[in-house]
């Protein structure tokens, strides 16, 4: 047999929680959580935002980096095929 849910208040005193009472405050909790999460990502975001702005773009040293290794490969079969 489950053991029904409990809740223990700050002194210690335990009350057990009816089952569709216990899913609300997992439900409430997990909204939270969320909520938690999401607030720390749009803080690391605005912290970080414009940060690169008129430096070397990070986009473009990605796409030369994906390019050299294409060629890289081509070679690479082009030998191996010779």
């Amino acid at each position: 047999m489950a053991r029904p849910a409990q809740l223990i208040t700050p002194k210690g005193k335990k009350i057990d929680l009816p089952p569709e009472v216990y899913r609300q405050v997992r439900q409430l909790l997990a909204a939270r959580s969320r909520r938690r999460s999401r607030a720390k990502l749009d803080q690391a975001i605005r912290a970080t935002y414009g940060k690169y702005a008129g430096g070397a773009s990070l986009t473009q040293a990605l796409l030369a980096e994906r390019a050299a290794e294409r060629a890289r490969d081509v070679a690479k079969l082009a030998r191996l095929h010779g």
